[in-house]
Formats: structure tokens, C-alpha cells, sequence
């Protein structure tokens, strides 16, 4: 673009010089007789030469599936959608500035509550506040330990109260002003439709309130003292543009679900439903992006895809082409003539112990039981900790898959293979010297019949990576002295409700489960009331039956901004409890040719800085 573009230019600096040429010779003193005729003719003016406007920089995305409605709060998001939004919304850019308690526009208050109200307890649980509920009391501006809550002596609860502030100058890409009618739009469509995914906020969110247009308040439920501030709010919807509606009419209406505006680097122009979503620069986003359009095109066949980026007709494959699932030489490939992107180390792939199977809701004896208490001791999970991570599993399968040469993060070790194998004798997990390749035995475990040999099941989907992670895990556990045999289930019998269920059933050894990041910590999964049963219906995140007061009770502290701060930094209570082991980061890879230069950036929300190559 830089070569056409100076070619263009000496070609106009030649003409000119031409045109200066010749007015020189002009003024030159000799006198030239004209004939008069000449003189009453026309003079012929030369056309004046004009630069060819330079053709729209246009950035082609691929996609693998057809977003569907883009209407955020319609319950999906899958990873196209998510490329879509990437180009329409800024989230970065909503705020003046950053919410911290120390810049006074987030304050913890005391407050009286009364019988009825909607509070976060001591357990960390949202529920309707009555006599003897335990809370976290504010005693002399400090929260104190958990006590019981009577109306005889009523005790205060601390309620935070965060002010946002609007950019200055924000515009939704119609050129209208993104005021705080619009968030108590997004919080009143939430609340009405009450999506899995919201529920967690929208549990913990007492009222949102507008100061001024440009300002509104957040406000808690008592006993919520969050440790982040920057995700309390539901990204806006245009009330403008929705008034009267109710929030279903709202997610049927093809604004909302169509081409819908945001205030993001993009907007929409245009679209062909399962085909085609073009898109022109935000007018009213700062800075400029360095394309002029945006094409969005679906392209289901990865195998055409990949073709496509190659020939120019996508510049980028987005993650819902699901790279990672593709073998290492087309990994290759696709980094040596372009970019190859991969994100999200955080391992979010568990292997979880069977420790409290359903089977023992009733009692537990080891002379009885179907299954031995083999997970109970947490020294025994600490082992097969060692086990499984003394040569991290995660290293090697995205070793063997990614291009050679690819930077990996450094993933945890419980200990070596030796210190596992130490831990299983001194519980009582024997080997036979005679038959060294034979699974251990219990010789005086704790609460399992002595002669019990150490074998055990393992569950897990039908996908490649699931089935590398299970081989991986068996064989590192053979090593060990634990016999292991897996199996394989479809997501539907996997997944299947409980009790027949195997995993919501809580009818398995081991199992290996893929999580979606809570909006909590971690530990969030593995509380005790969170246990599927009989009593919850079998609904909850906690296969592994895991109890324990003194979890909970950390686990609660560490979601509260006041009581963090007691336990000091890095605190990990998986770690510590180990009721799973984290196994595998859910990566996501996405591609992009060589003709776009992504900089530093490894989000796909980098679309707006990205840069045309020039030749």
C-alpha cells in the first residue's frame, strides 16, 4: 500500500514540474508576435490531475456457525457470537475510570436488616434473612466471626454501595448518548429473563438506581462485600430505542437481535442471516481502527476454511473453528504462514475423586459398601496429585500438539513420582514385590478392608482431547500402583440428571469434567451446600460430595473484600483440599493470515488494533 501510494505521488510531482516547466518558459523577455485570430481563441487548460482514491481496507473474519441473535441477554454465547461482539462493544472504554474502594466511589456501609430481606450469609449463600440466620455481623465498623442473627438483638450487616460514572462523550454507534437509563435497561431485561449465567449478580444486586444521567449507583445485598468491582454491571441495552418494550418483546425485536448498535470500533451495515454480517467503522469510536470495513462470513467446513485463509478470501479464522482439535502439522502450517494465537491457560479441566458418593448419604461401612472409601483420605489425594502432575499432563499434549517450539506456561507439580509413591506406602497402599506390576493393596488403610486392591474407574467424554487426557492419566497412574480403567461416555450420558446419572448421580471413582469459569473463585464449585442430592434435586456443581466446614467457611472469605484480606495473598483451596485436580487448560486457538499484522495483542478483542500488512 506504501509503494502504490508513492508511486501515485512521484507521478503527481512529475506532472507538476511539467506545469512549472512551462509557465518558466513563459516569462521569458523575447517578444512573439501572435496572430490576432490566435488570440480570440479558447485557451486550452490542461485537465488537472487527481490521486485515485485508495480502495476501503477491508478485513475478512470467518466464521464457523452463524451467530444466531445477537441479543445478549438471549440466554447463548457461543464463541461466534462472541466474535461479533468483539467488534461491537468496548467494554473498556464504558467507565471513566476504574472502580476501587480507595478512590471513594465504593463504600462499605453498616446497615439494619430486618426479617425478609434478601442477604449473603455466613455460608456465602444468597438467602431470605430470619431469626437465628447466620451472617457476618459489623461490630465497631469491622465484620466480625459468624453469629446468629435475632430481632430481640438485632445486629447490622455491611451493604456496599459503588458509583459509576459514564465516560464523557460515549455514543452508541447511532450517535446517540449511552446514558445510565440504558444500564438500568440491561439490569431490568436480565432480571426479567434471569439466564443461567446472570443469576450469580443478579442474586447479589439489591437495586440499581440513577443519580444523573451519567451517573448510577450499584448497591449489594447485605453481607456481599465483593473483591472486584469491575463486573457488578450488565453491559447496556439503547433505551432510546427500546422504550415501551418489554424485555421478550425487546429479544424478538431484529434491533436487538439483528443488528443490534453498540459502542464498539464497529458497527453493522448490513446482514445475511447464516451468510454474510458486514460492518463499517464506528464513527464515533476513538481511536480509528485500521480497517474501514468488516466482513463477517460463515464458513462452516474447516478444511474450506483453512483453504480460504490461504487465499486470501479470510484473513482470520475465529476460535469457533476450533483449532485445537487440529492436528499438529496443520497447527504448523497455519503459524509458518500467519498467526497463531492461543488463549486461555487457566485450567478449568478437572480430575475429579468420587470422595462422598451417593452410596454413602445413608452411612458408610467399609464390610457393607459397594465401593471403599478410597478418596477419603485427603493424603491419598494428594498422592495421585503427585502422580498425574509430576510431569504435568498439560505439558505434554499441547507439547505434542502445538508447533514445535511453542512457549507453554509453567503448570503445577504436586511432587515427584517418588514422594507419591512414599505417601501410598505410609497409608497402606502396598505393592506385592512379587508382582511389581500389579496394582497396590490395602494393608491397614484407613476405613477400607485390608486386601483391597487399589483399581478403580475413570469417566470421561468421547472427545480426542478427553480421550489423550484419560490415557495420560492412566498411565501415570499405573506408575504409581493404581489400576485404572476408562471409559468413555457421550456428553448426553455423562451429563445425564441424577440419580441415574453417573457424574450429577455421584456414582463414579474418578471423572474428568470440564468447567466453565465461576464468577467466584474456584472453590466456588466444591462448598458443601453446592452437593447434588436428593435434598437439591440433584443439582449442583459439587460431584464430589466434598464437605467441610472449614472450606466453606475459607471459600466465603476469600469471595469477601473485607475477610480476604485476614488470609493474605495466593491462598488456593483446591490446592489445599484437593477435591479435584486441575488437569488441562480449555485453550482456544484462532488464526490469522499473514496479511494482518495483530501486534502483541492474544485476544480476539484486539480486532480494532489490528493492522493491514502492507506489501
Amino acid at each position: 500500500m506504501k509503494r502504490s501510494f508513492i508511486i501515485r505521488r512521484n507521478v503527481l510531482l512529475a506532472m507538476l514540474s511539467l506545469v512549472f516547466f512551462v509557465s518558466a518558459c513563459g516569462n521569458n523577455t523575447t517578444s512573439i508576435v501572435v496572430p490576432t485570430e490566435t488570440l480570440n481563441q479558447p485557451t486550452q487548460v490542461p485537465p488537472t490531475p487527481t490521486l485515485t482514491p485508495e480502495p476501503p481496507k477491508v478485513l475478512n473474519v470467518c466464521l464457523a456457525e452463524d451467530p444466531g441473535s445477537l441479543f445478549r441477554y438471549e440466554g447463548r454465547n457461543s464463541l461466534a457470537k462472541q466474535s461479533v461482539f468483539s467488534a461491537l462493544y468496548d467494554p473498556d472504554t464504558l467507565f471513566e475510570n476504574l472502580l476501587t474502594y480507595a478512590n471513594n466511589q465504593a463504600a462499605s456501609l453498616s446497615v439494619d436488616v430486618r426479617p425478609g430481606m434478601n442477604v449473603l450469609d455466613g455460608s456465602g449463600n444468597v438467602t431470605v434473612l430470619k431469626e437465628g440466620s447466620l451472617i457476618h455481623p459489623v461490630i465497631e465498623g469491622t465484620l466480625s466471626e459468624p453469629a446468629a442473627w435475632s430481632a430481640s438483638a438485632p445486629l447490622q450487616m455491611m451493604q456496599v454501595k459503588a458509583d459509576y460514572k459514564i465516560a464523557p462523550g460515549l455514543l452508541w454507534s447511532d450517535g446517540s448518548p449511552v446514558t445510565s437509563a440504558d444500564f438500568l435497561l440491561s439490569f431490568e431485561v436480565a432480571n426479567e429473563l434471569r439466564n443461567p449465567q446472570d443469576l450469580w449478580l443478579l442474586d447479589r444486586t439489591s437495586n440499581l438506581k440513577a443519580l444523573d444521567e451519567n451517573t448510577f449507583t450499584w448497591t449489594g445485598v447485605p453481607g456481599f462485600v465483593p473483591v472486584e468491582l469491575s463486573e457488578l454491571v450488565f453491559l447496556p441495552l439503547p433505551s432510546a430505542q427500546f422504550l415501551g418494550m418489554t424485555p421478550a418483546e425487546i429479544g424478538m425485536s431484529a434491533e436487538a437481535s439483528e443488528t443490534p448498535v453498540g459502542w464498539g470500533a464497529y458497527r453493522i451495515v448490513e446482514r445475511e442471516t447464516g451468510s454474510v454480517i458486514q460492518l463499517e467503522r464506528n464513527p464515533y469510536y476513538s481511536p480509528n481502527p485500521a480497517y474501514d470495513q468488516v466482513v463477517i462470513s460463515v464458513e462452516p467446513d474447516v478444511q474450506q476454511a483453512i483453504s480460504k485463509l490461504q487465499s486470501g478470501e479470510c484473513d482470520v479464522l475465529d476460535p469457533s473453528y476450533r483449532l485445537e482439535g487440529q492436528s499438529r502439522e496443520v497447527l504448523t502450517e497455519l503459524a509458518e504462514n500467519g498467526s497463531l494465537v492461543v488463549e486461555n491457560f487457566e485450567l478449568v479441566q478437572q480430575l475429579v475423586f468420587g470422595i462422598q458418593p451417593a452410596a454413602y448419604d445413608s452411612g458408610y461401612s467399609p464390610w457393607a459398601a459397594t465401593r471403599q472409601d478410597f478418596f477419603g483420605d485427603l493424603r491419598t489425594r494428594q498422592a495421585i496429585a503427585a502422580c498425574l502432575t509430576a510431569e504435568p499432563i498439560a505439558s505434554e499434549i499441547l507439547g505434542a500438539r502445538l508447533p514445535e517450539g511453542f512457549s507453554l506456561p509453567e503448570f503445577t507439580s504436586w511432587g515427584s513420582l517418588e514422594q507419591a509413591q512414599a505417601l501410598l506406602d505410609e497409608i497402606g497402599w502396598l505393592r506385592d514385590e512379587t508382582q511389581p506390576e500389579a496394582p497396590r493393596q490395602a494393608s491397614g488403610v484407613n476405613n477400607v478392608l485390608d486386601g483391597t486392591v487399589f483399581a478403580v474407574s475413570l469417566l470421561s467424554g468421547t472427545s480426542l482431547m478427553d480421550r489423550e487426557v484419560s490415557q495420560a492419566a492412566v498411565g501415570r497412574l499405573a506408575d504409581c500402583g493404581i489400576g485404572v480403567i476408562h471409559q468413555a461416555l457421550s456428553p448426553a450420558e455423562l451429563y445425564a440428571p441424577g440419580p441415574e446419572g453417573p457424574l450429577f448421580g455421584r456414582n463414579f471413582d474418578l471423572a474428568l469434567v470440564s468447567w466453565q469459569k465461576p464468577r467466584g473463585d474456584a472453590c466456588e464449585l466444591y462448598r458443601s451446600n453446592a452437593i447434588p442430592g436428593s435434598g437439591t434435586y440433584w443439582i449442583g456443581t459439587n460431584l464430589a460430595g466434598f464437605a467441610d466446614a472449614d472450606f466453606d467457611a475459607q471459600c466465603t472469605a476469600i469471595g469477601n473484600a473485607e475477610l480476604a484480606t485476614k488470609l493474605g495473598d495466593g491462598v488456593d483451596l483446591l490446592a489445599e483440599y484437593l477435591p479435584a485436580v486441575p488437569m488441562m487448560p480449555q485453550i482456544a486457538i484462532w488464526a490469522a493470515s499473514s496479511r494482518v499484522n495483530i501486534g502483541g495483542g492474544n485476544a480476539f478483542s484486539d480486532i480494532a488494533a489490528w493492522q493491514p500488512v502492507t506489501p
